[in-house]
C-alpha cells in the first residue's frame, strides 16, 4: 500500500469513527494500565483499585483478581501466555512485582526489587528474566522464576517512567532526566545516551521495519514532541510536535500508524515514518495512560483518566 492510499484510507475511515457505550465514571475505577487475556475476550485492567477482568466488548466487570500491590502502574504477559508480571507498589516506600498465573490467578511470585514504585515492566524474549524500572532511579534485570536481582542498572539520575526492550539486543530506559539510556541486559553495561528531548520522557516503544532493517525507536516526552530514533546508530531520524503532552505509544497491529494518547484526552494518529499526524479525535477519557487493539476486531481500547472507552476501527480494516 502506498502512503497517499494508506493516508486516504486513514482519513477516510476516521470520519466514521464514533464513541462506544462502555465508559465508567473514575468513582470506580482510574485505569493506568490494560492487556489482553490470551483469548482476548476480556481485558485485565490496572489501578489503584487492584487488578481486575472485564468482558469484552460489553466492558462489563466480570472479576477482580487476588493482588496485594497499592497501585498497578503496569502489566506485562509473557509470550507463553500463562504469566503476567503485575508492577507497581508504594511511593516512597517500595516497589513491588507479582506473577499471576492467568489460567487459575494463582499468584506465583511476589518480589520487592526497588526502594519506589515500578512503573514499567517488560519480559526479556526466552521468557526467563524481567526488565523493571522504578521511580526510585532504578532499573533491574530479574530472575523471574525466584525474582533475584542479576543486574542493578544505575544510569539515570532521576525517576524511570519508561522501560522497552530494543531487539539487538539492548534495553531503553528514560524518565524524569528527560535522556534515553541504552544498555545491554547481560551485564548492564551502557551502550550510547540519546539527549534531544528537553523534558521528562513519558514513554518508550521499540518497533521493527517492515523491510529488513535495524529496529526504530519512538520516544514521547513533556517537551509535546514524539520522536523517532535509529537506536543502533544512536541516530533521532525526526520530530514532531503536538498541541498536547504525549502519555503513551502504540503502533496499529499492522504497524501503520502510530498511536498517540494524550494528557488533554486526544487521540493523534501519525504515520509511522514521516510522524505526520494523519488525524486527532477527542475520546472524552481524561488523559489517556493506555491504548490497546484488540487483535480480530481492530477495536481500540482507551485507558484514561475518567475511565475505559472502546473506539470503532471496523473500517480501518482493508
Amino acid at each position: 500500500m502506498t502512503r497517499c492510499s494508506c493516508l486516504r484510507m486513514f482519513r477516510a475511515a476516521l470520519l466514521v469513527t464514533v464513541l462506544l457505550p462502555g465508559a465508567l465514571l473514575p468513582a470506580q475505577i482510574r485505569p493506568t494500565v490494560a492487556v489482553w487475556n490470551p483469548a482476548a475476550e476480556e481485558v485485565l485492567v490496572g489501578s489503584q483499585s487492584g487488578l481486575q477482568g472485564f468482558a469484552w466488548p460489553a466492558l462489563t466487570l466480570q472479576r477482580q483478581l487476588e493482588c496485594t500491590l497499592d497501585h498497578i502502574l503496569d502489566l506485562h504477559p509473557a509470550d507463553d501466555g500463562r504469566r503476567l508480571a503485575v508492577a507497581g507498589g508504594t511511593s516512597g516506600e517500595s516497589g513491588m512485582l507479582q506473577l499471576l498465573d492467568l489460567r487459575t490467578a494463582e499468584i506465583l511470585l511476589t518480589c520487592t526489587p526497588h526502594t519506589d514504585r515500578i512503573t514499567q515492566v517488560c519480559w526479556l524474549p526466552a521468557g526467563e528474566q524481567i526488565l523493571t524500572a522504578s521511580e526510585d532511579g532504578t532499573a533491574t534485570v530479574l530472575h523471574a522464576p525466584k525474582g533475584t536481582v542479576q543486574q542493578r542498572i544505575t544510569l539515570h539520575s532521576r525517576p524511570l517512567l519508561a522501560l522497552t526492550y530494543c531487539p539487538g539486543p539492548q534495553v531503553a530506559t528514560a524518565g524524569m532526566d528527560g535522556i534515553i539510556r541504552l544498555w545491554q541486559p547481560q551485564d548492564g553495561m551502557p551502550i550510547r545516551t540519546l539527549d534531544n528531548h528537553t523534558a521528562p520522557i513519558t514513554d518508550l516503544l521499540a518497533a521493527q521495519p517492515a523491510a529488513a532493517g535495524q529496529s526504530l525507536l519512538y520516544s514521547s516526552s513533556r517537551d509535546r514532541t514524539v520522536r523517532l530514533w535509529q537506536p543502533a546508530r544512536g541516530r533521532m531520524v525526526r520530530f514532531v510536535r503536538l498541541s498536547s503532552i504525549p502519555q503513551v505509544l502504540q503502533l496499529t497491529s499492522g504497524g501503520d500508524v502510530l498511536l498517540v494518547g494524550c494528557s488533554d484526552g486526544s487521540l493523534q494518529l501519525l504515520h509511522p515514518e514521516s510522524l505526520q499526524v494523519l488525524r486527532s479525535a477527542q475520546t472524552g477519557t481524561g488523559g489517556i495512560n493506555a491504548l490497546l487493539q484488540h487483535p480480530v476486531s481492530g477495536d481500540l481500547l482507551i485507558c484514561g483518566d475518567d475511565g475505559l472507552q472502546r473506539l470503532s476501527h471496523r473500517q480501518l480494516i482493508p
